[in-house]
């Protein structure tokens, strides 16, 4: 009897233990979820943008008191993910698909498992991270130092290096179909002064010195709990921790006043006219059973044009959905309008290579009618939406119906940089998800556009905070090059933004409409596209 019950009471200790650890599991997810969330919104057009200041804290307290570094990456995942569900929950603008053939709850799933999946693939990325840092020794410091007898990393320098290491440049590498698209950096869009030193160390430093700050607020909590799952974050004592603090304060104060007197003083004069198009149309029409003819399109573009002045009028990505150089009529009508207006134009359109590729294009044609000789092929693409990785072949038909491009079954990417004299300076065209890429807009400046323009179509998405996030990922584009940035898009939000990152023209998304604003031509090579490649 004595053995039954010791069995028993046993028993009983495993099974309530069991439930006991599943429910501190479930409650460590939560927490990991739950502060993924919060961080998720500073995303652009949530624009909760301090959260980022202090966001990060609760990954790193959740990081260097894991177990192990498998219960890290756990923690980094969730975390992760929840983070991108947030920030990209304008995937589910896809919904309604109809124009594709989907029922409206296909394309509710559709849609859904898309965001689920790409965000999944983000938080892999964060969990890499987390599990990376659990595995170093690391102390709450600037500099490595012995702690109880083994050399230990500084915290406040290792982690936020690995972070834009792992989270802007490997672990969304293009060649991996990553997407470097909810980068910490682009919180501060409209924080002006904060972002000048993007002409320095472009967004990428911005989103360094966000981790520090996290880190630094981490490290004083760590130190201030005196808990020895923390310690790898503690400082020495709490007044080195305090006194850390204040280095870093001081530091971000610097930043900010430094980049106050920048974005008042420095002001290039705008003397170029500038027009953009805004059609806003949306994708139903564009891919009906019956879409807009080129006649109806240029018809359209045309009325909007009466009200254009001299200068450089910009057309959206694939406002002809053709293959421009093949439409004589249109091309006409297009040089005969340059000519007669004094109205040099970039066109979003199709073009092909001798061997017969297609690529998403843009055409500049210059005040006096001529269509320039070099068109500029799309060198970023968007993985699945406009070209086929090879495992696409491998899903099923329904998922492949997804990669409808006005191509047909993908597009090519281009592999150089173009520029366009056009007046006095030298534009250079972008197209869409461009904006992203800091490498291909610097390659841009480096080739000698004094002028950025960017084409986009984001009409699959409907109505939704994309158009705010593409916008941010152009002011920081425009502050690392120290150029006019002009973001034209077919749906909207169309801008103008000045080389210090203010927005300073603008139409809404959902409406059609003429953006009229001035820029200038500016030339001057910042230190962050001379050494950012």
């Amino acid at each position: 009897m004595a053995s039954t019950s010791l069995k028993s009471a046993k028993s009983g200790k495993s099974i309530g233990g069991s439930k006991q650890g599943a429910f501190s599991r479930w409650s460590m997810a939560s927490a990991c979820a739950f502060s993924g969330a919060i961080l998720g919104l500073s995303a652009p057009g949530i624009d909760q943008w301090y959260v980022a200041w202090f966001g990060l804290v609760p990954l790193c307290l959740l990081v260097v008191s894991s177990p192990s570094f498998v219960q890290a990456f756990f923690r980094g995942f969730v975390f992760g993910t929840a983070y991108n569900l947030v920030y990209l929950n304008w995937y589910l603008g896809l919904h309604p698909l109809s124009w594709l053939g989907f029922s409206a709850i296909e394309s509710m799933l559709m849609a859904g498992g898309i965001w689920l999946v790409l965000a999944v693939h983000q938080g892999l990325i964060i969990g890499s991270f987390a599990a990376i840092c659990r595995l170093l020794p690391l102390t709450g410091s600037f500099l490595p130092g012995k702690v109880e007898g083994k050399w230990c990393l500084p915290a406040f320098i290792l982690i936020p290096l690995l972070w834009v290491i792992i989270q802007n440049k490997l672990g969304n590498a293009h060649d991996f179909l990553g997407v470097p698209w909810s980068m910490i950096e682009y919180s501060q869009y409209k924080q002006v002064p904060v972002i000048q030193i993007a002409s320095l160390v472009g967004g990428i430093g911005v989103g360094c010195l966000i981790v520090l700050a996290n880190v630094v607020i981490a490290s004083l909590i760590a130190t201030m709990t005196t808990k020895l799952t923390f310690k790898s974050l503690a400082a020495k004592s709490l007044p080195v921790s305090l006194c850390n603090l204040l280095v870093v304060a001081l530091f971000v104060t610097g930043i900010y006043a430094w980049g106050l007197s920048t974005s008042t003083t420095y002001a290039p004069k705008p003397t170029v006219n500038l027009a953009v198009l805004q059609a806003n149309l949306e994708v139903e029409k564009q891919k009906c059973e019956h879409p807009p003819t080129i006649s109806d399109l240029l018809g359209l573009y045309g009325r909007m044009l009466n009200n254009c002045p001299q200068g450089i009028c910009i057309w959206a990505e694939n406002a002809l959905p053709t293959y421009l150089k093949k439409e004589s009529t249109a091309l006409a009508y297009l040089t005969h309008l340059a000519a007669e207006r004094q109205l040099a134009m970039v066109v979003g359109s199709l073009d092909r290579d001798k061997s017969g590729k297609p690529f998403s294009s843009a055409y500049g044609i210059n005040s006096s009618g001529t269509l320039l000789p070099d068109v500029y092929h799309k060198r970023y693409l968007v993985p699945f939406g406009e070209y086929m990785p090879r495992l696409v072949e491998y899903l099923p038909e329904c998922l492949q119906r997804l990669t409808c491009t006005a191509a047909g079954k993908g597009l090519a990417a281009g592999d150089k940089p173009v520029v366009w004299p056009i007046f006095s300076g030298q534009v250079a065209p972008l197209v869409c998800f461009e904006a992203i890429s800091p490498e291909i807009v610097s390659s841009s400046v480096r080739k000698g556009g004094t002028l950025l323009v960017n084409i986009s179509d984001l009409c699959w998405f409907h109505n939704t905070m994309i158009g705010q996030q593409m916008l941010a990922f152009s002011v920081l584009r425009a502050v690392e090059s120290r150029r006019y940035f002009v973001f034209a898009c077919n749906t909207g939000p169309s801008a103008v933004i000045s080389p210090t990152g203010k927005i300073t023209n603008f139409v809404d998304t959902g409406k059609q409409g003429l953006l009229i604003s001035k820029a200038a031509y500016c030339s001057e090579i910042t230190p962050f596209t001379w050494w950012f490649r």
